[in-house]
C-alpha cells in the first residue's frame, strides 16, 4: 500500500477507506527520526545503570544472576507497553491517547 494511501485516513482507523485525499509524504520523513530519536532514549536509558552495576549489587546484595533479571524488568515493561499500546491507539484514538499521556 502506498504511503499516499495510508496517510490519507485522518481517523486512523483500519477500515476507514473512504476519504481518498492525497497527503505530502514530508511528514512522514520529518516524524520517522523524531520515532527514532524515541529509540535511543530508550537504550540510553537501559544502558545508564551499567556504570552504577556494582554499587547496585553491593547496595542491594544481589547476584549477577539476580541484577539482570532486576535490569531486564525495563525490557519487559518495554513489551508490554509495545503489545498493549496499538489496541489502546485503535480504541482511544491518536489525540485520544496524546492527551492522556500529557494530562497524566
Amino acid at each position: 500500500m502506498p504511503i499516499e494511501n495510508i496517510l490519507a485516513h485522518e481517523d486512523g482507523g483500519a477500515g476507514d477507506r473512504t476519504n481518498n485525499k492525497k497527503v505530502n509524504p514530508c511528514m512522514v520523513y520529518f516524524s520517522t527520526p523524531i520515532a527514532v530519536c524515541g529509540s535511543y532514549a530508550f537504550g540510553s536509558c537501559a544502558g545508564y545503570s551499567s556504570p552504577t552495576q556494582s554499587a547496585i549489587r553491593e547496595d542491594i546484595a544481589l547476584s549477577l544472576a539476580e541484577y539482570s533479571v532486576f535490569g531486564s524488568i525495563l525490557t519487559f515493561g518495554a513489551m508490554i507497553g509495545a503489545i498493549t499500546s496499538g489496541p489502546i491507539a485503535n480504541y482511544v484514538g491518536r489525540k485520544g491517547v496524546r492527551r492522556y499521556i500529557f494530562f497524566s
